[in-house]
């Protein structure tokens, strides 16, 4: 009796175990089911944009202007488009908390956007930083992957399908949120294995800093 009891009791405590398991298991395991025909933007900015669109968004900057004359060519090495608050300064509504725009055009169409903030920035922790960029691009909470650190940086990557999502808080720097299209970088539908690296401004003349 004593022993049928015990097993009894045993029993009990497994399925409590698994009932309390379960639901985390789960939550980590839900996948970003967003196309890339539905990828977020940021103040308006959307990935495969012109570049004469954003140019019409942000007349004062010359790198747009720029990138809008050239010839699309998709055998072009990407060309990055460095916006600090003077440019940014028509649509302060959406950046003005942002220090530097950075826009990547590959094929002539807008493949990556990185946005970099003011510090102090209202986040500690990437983890913060996640739940902060879901809230404000809307996408989901519970797709984003483990958080990953070294000696540089602390990152957290959501994988959806066709576009990515990055936040990464540098040691000592900036604070950076980055979208982008996976699917135009040729790798399909395909997670991103590992965070992208954001990509590095061209100098920027006196007068443009933000």
């Amino acid at each position: 009796m004593k022993r049928h009891l015990g097993n009894i009791l045993a029993l009990a405590s497994a399925l409590l175990c698994c009932a309390c398991f379960a639901p985390a298991a789960a939550a980590q395991a839900e996948p970003c089911r967003l196309e890339r025909a539905v990828a977020p933007d940021y103040g308006g900015v959307m990935l495969g944009m012109k570049p004469s669109e954003l140019a019409r968004m942000f007349p004062g900057s010359e790198d747009l202007q720029k990138a809008a004359q050239a010839p699309a060519d998709p055998a072009e090495k990407p060309f990055v488009a460095s916006l600090g608050g003077l440019e940014m300064g028509v649509r302060r509504e959406q950046f003005g908390d942002v220090s530097e725009l950075l826009l990547t055009f590959l094929g002539g169409t807008l493949h990556r956007i990185d946005v970099r903030y003011r510090q102090p920035v209202p986040w500690r922790q990437v983890l913060e930083f996640s739940e902060q960029a879901s809230k404000r691009l809307a996408v989901p909470l519970d797709s984003w992957g483990d958080p990953s650190s070294d000696a540089e940086k602390h990152s957290r990557v959501l994988d959806c399908r066709g576009f990515s999502v990055v936040v990464r808080l540098d040691r000592n720097g900036p604070s950076t949120l980055s979208i982008v299209d996976t699917a135009a970088a040729g790798q399909g539908a395909a997670p991103a294995k590992t965070e992208p690296t954001p990509p590095k401004p061209r100098p920027r003349k006196k007068g443009k800093t933000g």
